[in-house]
């Protein structure tokens, strides 16, 4: 599979990467702020967990968005270090870097953030 990207033109491989990024985005907002925003209460565990359980569709349909935009971008940081490659193997090196990074770091975030949201009784706002 990876000799079929490298032999596709680099036209083809940026369009998709911005399809990509769009998909990426969409599934990220709708995941991580919107369908959230209806279910999390800041101050009151208990209502955020009546709100997950009587929306439990809901509350599965934005963890798979979530899953989804991951997934997105690591396939959109495939296709850019594939498109990258020709201009300089460092270059296309710290792009990969930095695209995992960017994956890796709100995933060890979000993975955390239930059980400060949760746990405690004090309202903390980003």
């Amino acid at each position: 599979m990876t000799d079929r990207i490298a032999e596709a033109s680099p036209r083809f491989l940026a369009r998709m990467a911005a399809v990509l990024g769009v998909l990426e985005g969409v599934a990220s907002v709708n995941g991580q702020l919107r369908i959230p925003e209806r279910l999390v209460v800041n101050t009151d565990a208990a209502a955020t967990a009546a709100n997950i359980l009587g929306n439990e569709s809901l509350f599965r349909l934005g963890l798979a968005l979530w899953v989804l935009a991951v997934a997105f971008n690591s396939a959109r940081t495939v296709l850019l270090y594939v498109l990258f490659r020709p201009v300089g193997r460092i270059a296309a090196l710290l792009m990969a870097f930095f695209g995992l990074v960017a994956i890796c770091t709100p995933t060890t975030w979000r993975s955390g953030s239930a059980s400060w949201r949760l746990g405690s009784g004090s309202s903390c706002s980003a």
